[in-house]
């Protein structure tokens, strides 16, 4: 009966110690991807605002969401 407690001792450290492993590692990397996905990218031409929109976008803008609203 004891060697069959050790066992199952033994079994259950395993597993505890293999869920620990794995849940540092993906802990570091997330922690790692986070890093990277903050890093800012380079400007790659000229400013980098948002362009502004022609009057023609701003007109189409504009008339679907007059017939948006009239519905």
């Amino acid at each position: 009966m004891t060697d069959l407690f050790s066992e199952a001792f033994t079994i259950m450290v395993t597993g505890m110690v293999t869920v620990f492993v794995f849940l540092s590692l993906l802990l570091g990397a997330m922690a790692l991807l986070r890093l990277i996905a903050d890093a800012p990218e380079p400007a790659v031409g000229g400013s980098s605002s948002a362009q502004e929109p022609t009057p023609a976008q701003l007109a189409a803008i504009t008339a679907a969401i007059h017939q948006y609203r009239r519905k």
